[in-house]
């Protein structure tokens, strides 16, 4: 492809009319994703920053960022949501003059908000590992990289958002002006634009997430921590995947000028992997500050306690004999009407239950209450007798084992 040729004369130059629409270029596709991804990066952003504003009161230069990247992200969410209605995803030969350029205006702010948002999440996570490093050669390198990605950032920044002079003509294909990079007529030139952002990103992208890395084999570095680690290793992969292969579709058809220059057909996947991308990225970089305190608030909300009782028995606290207990037992002798027996237990038991039940309902209530180990409960005042209580009680969900001595005197 020569220099010179420009994107006027590659229009129509090969027939792709009959290509099978692919699932990128699908109206519900497009809409589904960028509405759903970002949803899911606001709440975890918004999460963040109640954290931080509110509970821990620590705010920092990395939250500004995020800030910055939730209203860039949202201008790009909104403008991608509504381009299938102006053509995206549809043959760029068979839109008219109107729709084109409308479509030419909403991809305008698609583009040069995405260049804003990969360069503040990018600031944002390396303000973050400011946090981590306080000193030595780790830091030095965060500071190197906040000059390059901010340096990066304004560069492509002010080509996106003034790829030609006056800034109109972007959309107005028949106004005369400057054009250059992002906005040239040029498709070698279009072509080496992207091309190199989307290279340059990658390589940014692999040295952001992988600056943590080294915080995973220090002695001091807790389970947690190293668990908090590997999420954002796991994520910041899937990031690199994105932008890799992002870079594949820009030059599998040279910035959607190879084989005909036909923006809106080949422009559907490298816009959602771009959305992908940074929202993913958001995510990350958010995920490892609302987490923790979430988890602790979810323990303790949904905490469970199991409570077993093995042994309880009530006996006289003055016997020497290891098998007698206190049993409800009816007197037989005159003389002890109101009082109870101590009998062994096991034939204790079965005498008093034989002899409780040929009582009547409310005779057996009146002997039970009667019962000088239940008086002992209800009148505090009440002279005590000779009774122990012994319980075994074993419990799980972190409490242990417990036993316990309780004495009626």
């Amino acid at each position: 492809m020569a220099d010179e040729e420009t994107l006027a004369s590659r229009i129509g130059i090969y027939d792709n009319l009959n290509d099978p629409i692919p699932s990128w270029n699908q109206p519900g596709v497009i809409a589904t994703i960028a509405a759903s991804t970002f949803c899911i990066a606001g709440i975890c952003i918004l999460s963040r920053l109640y954290v931080r504003l509110f509970v821990l009161n620590a705010k920092g230069w990395d939250d500004l960022f995020v800030v910055f990247y939730l209203i860039s992200g949202l201008m790009g969410g909104v403008s991608l949501c509504i381009a299938p209605q102006y053509g995206l995803g549809q043959h760029f030969i068979n839109l008219n003059v109107d729709v084109t350029q409308s479509y030419l205006k909403v991809f305008y702010i698609i583009n040069a908000s995405y260049n804003m948002s990969a360069t503040f999440i990018k600031l944002s996570l390396l303000f973050q590992y400011l946090r981590l490093y306080r000193s030595g050669k780790m830091r030095i390198i965060c500071m190197v990289m906040v000059g390059l990605v901010a340096s990066w950032g304004a560069a492509y920044s002010f080509l996106a958002w003034f790829p030609c002079f006056p800034v109109g003509a972007y959309w107005n294909l028949e106004m005369k002006a400057t054009r250059y990079a992002f906005g040239s007529e040029y498709a070698a030139e279009l072509f080496r634009t992207y091309a190199s952002h989307t290279a340059v990103n990658t390589a940014l992208d692999m040295i952001v997430f992988a600056i943590p890395v080294p915080l995973y084999f220090q002695r001091e570095t807790g389970k947690r921590t190293k668990l908090g680690l590997v999420g954002v290793v796991i994520m910041g992969a899937i990031v690199n995947a994105l932008t890799i292969w992002r870079l594949a579709t820009i030059v599998e058809h040279r910035a959607t000028t190879s084989p005909t220059f036909d923006p809106t057909w080949y422009a559907p996947a490298s816009i959602i992997l771009g959305t992908l991308e940074v929202n993913i990225a958001s995510i990350c970089a958010s995920v490892p500050i609302f987490w923790p305190p979430l988890k602790a608030r979810l323990d303790e909300i949904f905490v469970t306690r199991e409570v077993t009782i093995t042994t309880n028995r009530r006996s006289n606290r003055f016997s020497t004999e290891p098998g007698n207990t206190m049993e409800l037992q009816r007197p037989t002798s005159e003389d002890c009407e109101n009082r109870w027996n101590r009998c062994p237990s096991r034939a204790g038991s079965e005498s008093s239950q034989s002899r409780l039940a040929e009582l009547a309902p409310v005779e057996k209530r009146r002997q039970h209450y009667m019962d000088d180990f239940i008086l002992d409960q209800v009148d505090p005042l009440r002279k005590k007798g000779p009774f122990i209580v012994e319980s075994e009680i074993m419990s799980s969900g972190g409490v242990g084992r417990k036993k316990s001595n309780r004495h009626a005197k």
